[in-house]
Order: C-alpha cells, then sequence, then structure tokens
C-alpha cells in the first residue's frame, strides 16, 4: 500500500494506493471516509490499482478552511498516484462528485459508476419525485433535531436506519462510528466545497463518458428516481437494481455488490 498526502490549495488530501492493475478511484459518502471501502479494496485491489481519498473535512485530510474545488481535489489525487484515466466509482455524495469530475475531465475518466447517487433537490420535479423529495426532507429534518438535541451519535444511529435498513448488525456499528469519527464534518457551520457550476444534476445531457449506475430497493424512493433520471438523460448510461440492497451495496449486500462491480470493469 502507498499512502500520501496530496497538497491542494490550502490544504492536503489523505490518500491511499494499493494492487495491480487498471486504475479504480472509489470515492466515498460524504459523512463517511475511506474505511467505508475497507471490504471492496480487499477484493478489488486483486484485479485493479485502486486508490482511495479522505475528503476535506474528513478522515486525516485537512479542514477546508476557504472557498475549494471539490473536483480539482479529484485531479490532485489522480495526479499524485500517476493516473492517466480510471473508472471512478462513486456511492452517494461520491456519485455526484464522480459525474462531476467526468463531466470537467472526460479524457481522464473510462467509466463512471454512478451508486447510489445523491444529487438534492430534483430539477423541474415530477409529481412523484416531488413527493420523494419530502419524504427524504422530513427524515432529514428529524435527524438535525436529534443531532441538535441528543447530539452525533443518536443522529447517526436514526440516519442510519433510514438510508441503510439492510445493514447487518457490524456494518451498521461501523457506518456509525465513521460519522461519529467524521464529527468534524457533521458539525460544519460552512461547508467551502464548490462543485461544478451549473451543477451537474443539471447536465447528465451533456455527459460523454459512460455511465453505470447501481441503486439498492431498499434504499429512500428519491434514490431510486434519481437513478431513473440518470439513466433517461445521460446518453451512454446503464441501470442496475439490487433489490435486497440499501444506500451501501458494497456493505449491504456484498457479495451483489462484487459480482457488479467485476462486470462492469470487465465490460471496460
Amino acid at each position: 500500500m502507498i499512502t500520501s498526502f496530496v497538497d491542494v490549495p490550502g490544504g492536503y488530501l489523505y490518500s491511499e494506493t494499493r494492487g495491480e492493475g487498471p486504475d479504480v478511484v472509489l470515492l466515498n459518502a460524504g459523512t463517511a471516509d475511506l474505511r467505508m471501502w475497507e471490504s471492496t479494496v480487499a477484493w478489488l485491489a486483486g484485479i485493479a490499482r485502486v486508490t482511495t481519498f479522505d475528503y476535506r473535512d474528513t478522515g486525516l485530510s485537512s479542514p477546508g478552511t476557504a472557498q475549494f474545488s471539490e473536483i480539482e481535489d479529484i485531479a490532485a489525487v489522480l495526479d499524485r498516484a500517476g493516473i492517466a484515466s480510471a473508472v471512478l466509482v462513486g456511492c452517494s455524495e461520491g456519485a455526484r462528485r464522480a459525474l462531476g469530475f467526468a463531466h470537467r475531465h472526460p479524457s481522464r475518466i473510462r467509466r463512471a459508476v454512478v451508486v447510489s447517487g445523491a444529487f438534492g433537490d430534483f430539477p423541474d420535479p415530477t409529481p412523484e419525485e416531488a413527493a420523494a423529495r419530502r419524504v427524504m426532507l422530513d427524515k432529514f429534518a428529524e435527524i438535525d433535531k436529534t443531532l441538535a438535541e441528543s447530539g452525533v451519535r443518536a443522529a447517526a444511529e436514526v440516519e442510519l436506519t433510514a438510508w441503510a435498513p439492510a445493514l447487518d448488525e457490524f456494518q451498521r456499528r461501523k457506518m456509525i462510528g465513521l460519522e461519529v469519527a467524521n464529527t468534524h464534518r457533521i458539525t460544519l457551520e460552512r461547508y467551502h466545497g464548490t462543485e461544478l457550476d451549473p451543477p451537474v444534476k443539471t447536465r447528465f445531457r451533456e455527459l460523454t463518458v459512460p455511465v453505470t449506475i447501481l441503486v439498492g430497493g431498499r434504499d429512500f424512493h428519491g434514490s431510486v428516481l434519481w437513478a431513473h433520471r440518470l439513466l433517461h438523460e445521460a446518453p451512454d448510461a446503464t441501470l442496475t437494481m439490487l433489490p435486497d440492497a440499501d444506500h451501501f451495496p458494497m456493505l449491504s449486500t456484498p457479495a451483489q455488490f462484487e459480482r457488479f462491480l467485476r462486470e462492469t470493469l470487465h465490460s471496460g
């Protein structure tokens, strides 16, 4: 394993690279860190060179104290690892970052793999999308209330129950622990990261790289609807649904996720 601290404007990013073969970069969910990928890296490093990194404000990376580009942070990690072209696999918020990077730097991406993509409010929502988003916003309000009244751990328990009802007790405890470990990100008064402008969720039709989408049947319905919107708008996209998976299929249905990702990488 090669570990490094990658210098970026105003800070640094902690990254890890393991294995040999075609480059795959894993982008984690927003309130976790690269440790959420440990069980995936364990097998994936046998067939690929795998790079993971902590976003600013999480894990071993520095805090974001001034405006910075999420997209150029990814570019800095790729540059440091000597990656000319990679498959980007992003989960939740990481999926949004992966697509933003794919839009700006398509020559550096062989494929974007969108797992449980989280993109926020729907632009020009259908009635079904609006209703699904309201359900999510109500749950987020409950999480925020729990955070204010009972702290990060209690809020993480409510959040994991909502997003990841299919996790076994070990993985549930692990993800709760990662949220607690990343309390700094969760309790930030202001997040300084910037995404693609206009945001990639309004520009799916402009994507020129192949997009492979995965969503779990036990995720929020809003996540499922985002997956279908991306499928219908991106020029080159495919969708797989795992009925028994939740927002974190690499943890809730690991064997199915491994089979999906192996087949995706084999297809190029």
